[in-house]
């Protein structure tokens, strides 16, 4: 029986080119799919989950999987994803190799977990979130950008976005703490953005997510975010101009603009309200 696969046909990485020439080979395990828009993936997904379907396919970016694990939350069917994307952090999280071979073994052994989902304004989410400087350097990165430059094209945009008034955060948490800073970013694994591993405590099965809040401006952000990747990510233990915190719920407050990025995708402004969307079940490893 063949497993449904769904593919982005807007998908424009070199990543994504690459997949399709695999596939040539590979295509007879599959039934694909190509949806002509997310919307359309969206409901496409939701109607395998609910036809009881085992088990379906996603080949795509970040991105492509949140939008994956939105139709798949709280179902029986279980995700096999292939890494199509420019930064592919949650496979990387799952300990996926970067290639497509290693995919389609980890989906014929099997093997599964459940990872937890968290979601911004009913948006669930898998790997990371940003709120502040990151979220704008995802807004302003274009695709044409993410082609040219692959991952760097986040690193130039977040120059422009560092230049920038950064709004005035506030968030509370579900058990009382009240935190200020001018960016927040969130993990729900330990990597964030690649293969940086920021969020030393982070676990996605856990039920718990992990945050960044930065006190002050750009060059204190980009100063402790360096420290981080030299001492193993922010955890508790590390003082300095941020704070870390776990959460189960929360919300964010702004006062400026306060734009809000999930899984490398923008999505929308602050405020925002931050909840447990429930559970994935993946292919692992």
């Amino acid at each position: 029986m063949k497993i449904p696969l769904f593919f982005n046909n807007t998908a424009r990485s070199a990543r994504a080119g690459r997949f399709r020439r695999w596939l040539k080979r590979y295509g007879s395990v599959f039934d694909v799919m190509e949806p002509e828009s997310s919307e359309d993936m969206l409901n496409r997904l939701a109607a395998q989950a609910r036809s009881g379907a085992p088990a379906v396919a996603v080949a795509g970016g970040d991105g492509t999987l949140r939008l994956a694990a939105r139709a798949l939350c709280n179902t029986d069917t279980a995700l096999a994803l292939f890494p199509a994307g420019t930064a592919n952090v949650f496979s990387r999280e799952m300990g996926f190799r970067q290639n497509f071979h290693h995919a389609l073994h980890v989906l014929k052994t099997g093997r599964t977990r459940e990872v937890d989902l968290f979601a911004f304004n009913g948006q669930p989410f898998l790997q990371m979130a940003g709120i502040g400087a990151d979220g704008r350097s995802v807004e302003l990165t274009t695709w044409e950008m993410k082609k040219k430059w692959k991952a760097f094209a986040y690193v130039i945009a977040g120059a422009r976005a560092f230049t920038e008034r950064q709004p005035l955060l506030t968030l509370t948490t579900d058990d009382g703490r009240v935190l200020e800073g001018r960016s927040i970013i969130f993990g729900n694994g330990r990597r964030y953005g690649g293969p940086m591993k920021l969020f030393a405590e982070a676990n996605n099965e856990d039920g718990l997510l992990d945050a960044v809040v930065f006190k002050h401006a750009a060059p204190s952000i980009i100063r402790e975010s360096l420290l981080a990747l030299v001492h193993g990510g922010f955890h508790s233990l590390r003082y300095g101009g941020f704070e870390y915190v776990r959460m189960t719920e929360g919300q964010v407050a702004a006062i400026g603009h306060a734009a809000c990025e999930l899984d490398g995708d923008y999505a929308g402004d602050a405020p925002v309200q931050i909840t447990r969307a429930g559970k994935l079940k993946v292919f692992a490893p």
